[in-house]
Formats: C-alpha cells, sequence, structure tokens
C-alpha cells in the first residue's frame, strides 16, 4: 500500500511541474492590461487598388498597402503597416472595406481587423493577434484617418 501511495505522489508531483511549465511556456508575452500603443502611419504608404474584373472597383476588389510607422511625434519609425481590404459594398463612394492590418513592430507584430469606410474617418478594430510580445494581443485598436492614420491600440493584456 505504502508503494502505491508514492508513485501516486510522484504521478501528481510530476503532473504539477508539467502543467506549470506548460503555463510559463504560453505566458502573456510582455503585453501588461491596459497597455496602449500609438502609432501613425503617414503619406509615405504605397497603396494599389486590385480590379480583378478590369471593369472598374467593385465589389470582391482589393485594396493593398505598405508603409511605414512612426511613433506618435512622427519622428521616429517604429515599424512597417500592411494593409489588405476587400471592398464590401458595390459602390465606392460611401461604401466600406472589410480590412485587415498587420502592424509590425521591433518587438513582433499585431494584427487587427474591422470594417473600414470609405474617406476620413474615426472607426474601431478588434485585435485579433499577434506575434513575439504581443503573441496573446486582444483588445481593440482605434483608426483615425485624416491626411495620416493615427492608430492607438489598446490591449487588453
Amino acid at each position: 500500500m505504502g508503494k502505491r501511495l508514492v508513485i501516486s505522489l510522484v504521478c501528481a508531483a510530476a503532473l504539477a511541474a508539467t502543467m506549470v511549465g506548460i503555463s510559463l511556456a504560453q505566458g502573456t508575452g510582455s503585453t501588461a492590461p491596459g497597455q496602449v500603443i500609438h502609432v501613425v502611419s503617414g503619406p509615405q504608404s504605397h497603396s494599389e487598388f486590385l480590379d480583378f474584373a478590369n471593369d472598374g472597383l467593385d465589389f470582391g476588389d482589393r485594396l493593398v498597402s505598405r508603409g511605414p510607422l512612426f511613433d506618435e511625434s512622427r519622428t521616429t519609425r517604429v515599424g512597417t503597416a500592411h494593409l489588405d481590404c476587400v471592398i464590401a459594398t458595390p459602390v465606392l463612394e460611401g461604401g466600406s472595406f472589410n480590412c485587415t492590418y498587420v502592424l509590425k513592430l521591433e518587438d513582433g507584430d499585431i494584427m487587427t481587423h474591422g470594417i473600414d469606410p470609405q474617406g476620413p474617418s474615426r472607426v474601431l478594430f478588434a485585435v485579433t493577434g499577434g506575434t513575439g510580445s504581443y503573441r496573446h494581443a486582444t483588445g481593440q485598436a482605434e483608426y483615425i484617418d485624416t491626411d495620416v492614420t493615427n492608430i492607438i491600440i489598446d490591449l487588453d493584456g
């Protein structure tokens, strides 16, 4: 009976150590609850519309873009923004785009997704994940489009 108890205790300790190890390996990255990141995508971005049927931009065509990301003061480059949007309405004027952003920062990527109206706007996108320090990122990102795009990312942790 004593031998079974020792084996059971050893197995329980091994299971507990394994669970702690898995928990530590998954971690939460370095994103702290309530962390806010403010970056600016400037007019230096390269954008292109893809008209697949060559019949003018319409439902299902795409907008792709790539450009530098700067800090809030617009003086220091902090990364690169990659954008992929599908035209979600059959009209461009007053229409909307279904967009995914990948924001490549020094310590990892942040992915966001949302519906963006055509033209200047202020919209919220979901933070859908990330890599590196942002591998467990959730939250929301506010995109404020004027002559530049201010992106204010509010991470849950």
